[in-house]
C-alpha cells in the first residue's frame, strides 16, 4: 500500500511531534520493503531484522528532524544501507558476524567448495597485509577496514594525500604478489572461470 503524498506529510508532521500512532502507521507501511533490502545486502535474515529494526529506532530518534518534503521511504532505505554497510565493515573484525555472514551465503549461492575457496583466500589476503610494513598496513586498514578516503587517512596520519595514495597502490601490489607466489591468485581465477 502506497501513501499519497499528502497522507506522508500528514504522518511526517505527526511524527515530528512523537506521535506513536504515525510511527506505527509508518513502521507498518515499510517494514517489509526495509527488511528485504537489508536482506539483498547481508544475506542474513537475523542480521536484516537487526538492520530493519535499528532502521526504525533511528527514525524515532531523529524524528524531530524528518524532513517533510522528501520521501519517508528515501530516508529510510539511506539508514538501512548505511547500517547495513557498517555491518559488512565489522564483519572483517568479528569473527561472528563473518560466519554469520557466510552460513547465509552458503545457504543461497555457494557450494562448499566455493565457501573453502572464499575462506583459504581471505586467510591469504591477512597474511599478506601481516607482511606490510607497519606505515603501509596502518594506511591499508583506514582505507579498506574503516571506510576512510585517502584524503581523510592522510589528515588522520598527518601525511599528504599522495603519499597515501602511493602507498594503497603499494600494499595492493605486495598483496597481489603475495597471492600470485603462494598460488591463491591462480586458483581463484580457475575456479571463477
Amino acid at each position: 500500500m502506497r501513501l499519497s503524498t499528502i497522507g506522508e506529510i500528514e504522518l511526517l508532521e505527526k511524527l515530528k511531534q512523537q506521535d506513536r500512532a504515525a510511527f506505527s502507521q509508518l513502521y507498518n507501511l515499510y517494514v517489509k520493503k526495509i527488511y528485504a533490502y537489508a536482506l539483498g545486502i547481508l544475506k542474513s535474515p537475523v542480521l536484516a531484522e537487526d538492520v530493519t529494526q535499528d532502521t526504525f529506532v533511528k527514525l524515532w530518534e531523529h524524528a524531530a528532524s524528518v524532513r517533510t518534503d522528501r520521501s519517508v521511504q528515501g530516508f529510510l532505505f539511506t539508514i538501512a544501507r548505511n547500517l547495513a554497510l557498517n555491518i559488512l565493515k565489522q564483519a572483517s573484525r568479528e569473527t561472528w558476524i563473518s560466519d554469520e555472514l557466510f552460513g547465509h551465503a552458503l545457504d543461497q549461492s555457494e557450494d562448499g567448495l566455493q565457501y573453502t575457496e572464499r575462506r583459504q583466500t581471505g586467510e591469504f589476503i591477512g597474511k599478506a597485509i601481516a607482511q606490510l610494513p607497519p606505515q603501509r598496513r596502518l594506511i591499508y586498514d583506514l582505507c579498506r577496514n574503516y571506510g576512510y578516503s585517502y584524503k581523510q587517512a592522510a589528515e588522520k596520519l598527518g601525511i599528504k594525500d599522495s603519499t597515501v595514495n602511493s602507498q594503497m597502490v603499494k600494499a595492493l601490489k605486495t598483496i597481489k604478489d603475495f597471492m600470485v607466489r603462494n598460488g591463491a591468485l591462480l586458483l581463484l581465477l580457475f575456479y571463477r572461470s
